[in-house]
């Protein structure tokens, strides 16, 4: 049983234990649950509701807001500068792990995974001020190739700290009997990884960087997608070879997105980023800009500036992206890729008119193509 199939049996398993406290599917089952969440008093308890009663579902990107502003209140205003680094990098790794996933039940595990991080900063925020880590292992004590490689760059180490947390939940669903082939297969790929992405020595190439980040971030999502399943041995098949795994979104060795998603400073740049197709599209759309500036020419290039700024507006008021670190539901990423297709398209229509024509053609905003 892949994961996504043993998570929907999850949901439906859980939602017969809690029919008494949970209601499910319906609008008003909706608003029950809202209503329930902001009544609990404290953010554990509102965890602990949320975790009984998830929908398994792009709802609980919804759901999972209320409670994490409500343990935000206890909390966020007491970290210190490096506390609130942790925090908001723990939030962005968690819709990170599953930006490769697709169907709803990924983005309720996304979800799911930042109330998780709010509860544990509001159990003891203090704890969390430490310096922010920037792998699964201590940097100062590197040794191996791939090690130093991983701590020479951040985007290297934040996929290998979400692999390292992946693979510690993996070996909880292999059971005893498959743990030692799990313990075996990463141990080879690790070992396989610096010639495959040909790692010697570093400072690291931005394409061994990227290849790098690609196989681990391939391997992650796979392991994760995999999951606690009744074929355990099928799993480790899979996350050996990965190439098929259809739920799993190939993405070739390039950014995430045409910014940085280390760092994304809107709203509109965190469901990008949430999306590894969506951040594709952001490239592809950059890329259009490109030439449509150079095919508009210097005398138009202030006034696009501009067209594109009011665009970027445009789509943040256009489409429910939520709060600021929120995981984005299937609607919201649905909005964003139809206004990127869109823009793209008009790019490369309006370049192509009379310069007396241009700016008025790419001032006319769209969420869907014409």
């Amino acid at each position: 049983m892949h994961r996504s199939m043993f998570l929907a049996f999850l949901v439906i398993t859980g939602s017969l234990l809690a029919q008494e406290k949970c209601d499910f599917g319906s609008p008003e089952a909706a608003d029950a649950l809202v209503k329930a969440l902001q009544s609990q008093k404290t953010c554990k308890a509102a965890a602990q509701l949320m975790d009984e009663c998830r929908w398994g579902s792009s709802a609980d990107a919804e759901f999972s807001s209320l409670v994490v502003e409500k343990c935000e209140g206890e909390f966020f205003n007491k970290l210190s500068p490096a506390g609130t680094e942790n925090y908001e990098t723990a939030m962005q790794l968690c819709a990170y792990e599953y930006a490769r996933q697709e169907g709803t039940i990924s983005i309720s595990e996304a979800a799911m995974c930042q109330v998780g991080v709010a509860d544990r900063f509001a159990a003891d925020p203090a704890s969390n001020d430490r310096a922010p880590s920037n792998a699964s292992f201590d940097c100062a004590k590197a040794q191996t190739e791939l090690e130093k490689a991983i701590c020479s760059d951040i985007r290297l180490g934040h996929a290998d700290i979400v692999l390292a947390d992946v693979y510690r939940n993996a070996q909880k669903w292999a059971g005893p009997e498959k743990r030692a082939k799990l313990a075996q297969s990463e141990r080879s790929w690790l070992k396989a990884l610096p010639t495959k992405c040909i790692v010697t020595s570093v400072p690291l190439t931005e394409k061994q960087i990227s290849c790098l980040r690609n196989q681990i971030e391939i391997r992650f999502s796979v392991m994760d997608g995999c999951g606690e399943a009744e074929d355990s041995g099928r799993c480790l098949l899979i996350i050996d070879n990965p190439e098929n795994v259809e739920d799993i979104k190939p993405v070739q060795e390039m950014s995430r997105a045409s910014f940085d998603c280390e760092a994304p400073k809107t709203a509109l740049e965190i469901v990008i980023c949430a999306d590894s197709e969506l951040g594709q599209k952001d490239i592809e759309l950059a890329q259009a800009y490109r030439e449509a500036d150079a095919s508009m020419g210097q005398s138009q290039h202030a006034k696009l500036v501009e067209s594109e700024r009011n665009w970027l507006r445009f789509v943040a008021s256009s489409c429910p992206l939520g709060t600021v670190g929120g995981i984005p539901p299937v609607l919201t990423r649905a909005c964003v890729r139809s206004a990127f297709e869109a823009r793209i398209a008009q790019l490369r229509l309006c370049s192509q008119k009379p310069a007396s024509d241009q700016m008025p053609c790419v001032g006319d905003f769209q969420i869907t193509a014409k």
